[in-house]
């Protein structure tokens, strides 16, 4: 039986890994797991209305009634979910290749689901899910007004001292419909790159990535604007760019974002992905803050949001979340924030980028056939390096080689691939460590 349930998402490419007639039922699961009302909304891809309509279908076929918001990012469906308290479900590749699409589940605080989407993933395999009769199908109804209700609060709770310019890169993903306008409320000078809605993506991959941002880099140059941003297919996510050109990681904004929350907020906690550098806690003690480390991925980041009531979370995939809005991870929100931080700042964004501390640190993904061989190469490096070093496994294997160097390595939650992370006090340890820990994990490779 097919099956594209993830670690927190269903995907697959569509029409090969994932079919209308699968989110069909898995429609009626959610249902009937739920069983009440909720809202739905999806991205641009051109497959996003034929999952879109037979996810609905399977849904009201047990019984329940469900919102249909139309096309728009992700946030904004979390938001509409939010503000009228219903699970959500957004149609959604993400950041991945046009073919691929899916679909994820989200509470009444747009927290994604983490039992619950086991408990879907059973009723799907085993087929256990109940439908209704004839007379007590569910409603479908439609709310134009989602895009509206999110902007208005955004506008509403974040003010300006002064205009900012920014350049957007969309992506022409679905933050084309909205991102732009908030900005413009809030009394930006924005300029536009890919702003059309486009399932094709013509003009760069729906992940943002330093390769792929060149041309937003040279025309935030051009136009002298004060920051750029790149947003991901869905818009939960947001990639940073300074005033000089200079892509950030997620990492190096979360530090940025930490410190501005710290200073008029001294008792306040951070969360952060274990694969966030060390800069991070440092600015955090220095602040008089506290850091909470987590797992990387959404659900992790969000529940220790809850748990600790932070206010503040980030990760290195340039998710970010601000929990004084809501604990759900919001690149436009998280757009809107920079330009009211650097409003208040005479200094450049660049200046204030590089005041932070730093400390050399590199990424890289390997990818392999599939899911089952990643975990069998994850497996074998683990028990290598754990007869090596004094391994913490709170999320994959991170080790300290002396008080300032780290390794990570851990299977992704969403792809074939294994990701090494590695810090170091200066280039030149940076360099060695990295040849020595991508020669390690080569070597299982090529087994």
């Amino acid at each position: 039986m097919r099956n594209a349930f993830k670690a927190y998402d269903v995907r697959g490419v569509f029409n090969e890994e994932l079919f209308p007639e699968d989110a069909v039922r898995i429609g009626a699961c959610c249902a009937d797991l739920i069983r009440q009302k909720a809202c739905i909304g999806g991205d641009v891809r051109l497959s996003t209305p034929a999952i879109k309509h037979a996810f609905i279908s399977g849904f009201l076929s047990a019984g329940f009634d469900i919102v249909d918001i139309g096309v728009a990012p992700t946030p904004v469906i979390n938001y509409y979910g939010l503000n009228h308290k219903l699970d959500n479900v957004t149609i959604t590749g993400s950041h991945t290749a046009p073919d691929v699409n899916g679909l994820k589940f989200f509470d009444k605080l747009g927290v994604i689901y983490d039992k619950r989407l086991r408990k879907i993933e059973e009723k799907y395999l085993n087929k256990d899910f109940s439908r209704a009769d004839l007379h007590n199908l569910g409603a479908l109804s439609y709310d134009n007004n989602a895009l509206s209700e999110y902007a208005d609060n955004i506008v509403k709770r974040i003010k300006l001292a002064r205009k900012v310019k920014v350049v957007l890169d969309h992506g022409n993903g679905a933050s084309c419909l909205i991102a732009a306008k908030v900005m413009e409320s809030l009394g930006c000078e924005v300029v536009n790159v890919s702003a059309e809605p486009d399932g094709k993506f013509p003009n760069r991959d729906s992940e943002p990535r330093k390769d792929n941002l060149v041309y937003l880099q040279k025309r935030i140059i051009e136009s002298k604007a004060d920051f750029g941003c790149a947003f991901d297919g869905d818009a939960d996510r947001s990639v940073f760019i300074d005033d000089k050109g200079v892509v950030l990681d997620g990492g190096i904004m979360s530090t940025f974002f930490a410190r501005e929350i710290l200073k008029n907020n001294k008792n306040a906690y951070i969360v952060a992905s274990v694969d966030t550098s060390s800069a991070l806690k440092k600015i955090v003690e220095d602040c008089g803050g506290s850091l909470v480390w987590c797992a990387v991925g959404m659900k992790n980041v969000e529940h220790g949001l809850l748990e600790n009531k932070a206010m503040f979370g980030g990760e290195v995939s340039s998710h970010f979340y601000f929990n004084d809005f809501y604990p759900f991870s919001d690149g436009i929100l998280s757009c809107a924030k920079l330009a009211q931080i650097l409003s208040m700042n005479s200094a450049k964004f660049s200046d204030l980028v590089d005041s932070l501390p730093k400390f050399p640190i590199k990424h890289a993904k390997f990818n392999v056939k599939n899911h089952s061989v990643k975990f069998e190469i994850f497996n074998k490096i683990k028990d290598e390096l754990g007869k090596e070093f004094e391994i913490n496994t709170l999320d994959g294997l991170k080790f300290f080689l002396n008080n300032t160097d780290w390794v990570l390595v851990r299977p992704s939650n969403t792809e074939p691939v294994i990701r090494l992370t590695v810090e170091a006090s200066n280039e030149n340890d940076l360099k060695t460590l990295f040849e020595r820990f991508s020669d390690k994990i080569g070597k299982f490779l090529k087994e």
